[in-house]
């Protein structure tokens, strides 16, 4: 019996550590965080969770959130978002969270949406972010994990510049003037036409 005593130590090791494994894997769950809105052709990032209540410039804005924790051998996991303004139909789009296996966390999931109702006042917008995970997952919530959070912010479309309306009006007129000056100066310069 002494002879299969390193045999078992190293099997009871290899069993604890393939638990433990296991275990922390169920217990690291899926989360997303770092929610923000990309701005001036993605130059510029809001922060969602920082700045309640900001001015968004639409009407298309895209949004980048990061997605971290592990997803379980088995698992299917979903980011659903929900885009809700004042007066329109909320917007739902789901997206695949992929196994941690093929994709480094943190996830980052880039996603567009258009302001049906985006005006030069502004108008009220939430953004509900949702993680659903569960085995065999369908779509339907409820069958597992849902991690949920939601953002407000107000969504506006630009205005020109009344300068900026100006100096397009006033060039306008200037290619129209000159247009007409050599149509009035070809017509002198041309020759008659002959009646034969």
């Amino acid at each position: 019996m002494p002879q299969f005593r390193p045999f078992i130590t190293a099997l009871a090791i290899v069993i604890t550590f393939f638990t433990a494994t296991e275990l922390s894997a169920k217990a690291d769950t899926l989360t997303f965080s770092n929610v923000v809105a990309l701005q001036d052709n993605g130059l510029t990032r809001v922060n969602l969770l920082s700045n309640p209540g900001v001015t968004i410039i639409g009407p298309r804005i895209s949004f980048l959130v990061d997605i971290q924790g592990t997803v379980p051998a088995g698992v299917s996991s979903l980011l659903r978002i929900t885009y809700t303004e004042a007066g329109s139909a909320p917007i739902v789009q789901t997206f695949a969270i992929p196994a941690f296996g093929s994709v480094p966390p943190p996830y980052s999931q880039l996603f567009t949406i258009n302001s049906p109702g985006a005006n030069a006042q502004g108008v009220a917008a939430t953004l509900t972010i949702s993680i659903i995970s569960g085995p065999g997952l369908s779509g339907a919530a409820g069958a597992g994990q849902f991690v949920t959070h939601t953002y407000s912010f107000n969504v506006a479309q630009p205005v020109p510049e009344p300068t900026s309306m100006v100096l397009l009006g006033s060039g306008v007129i200037g290619l129209w003037a000159r247009a007409r000056r050599r149509r009035a100066r070809d017509s002198a310069h041309s020759p008659p036409a002959s009646t034969e």
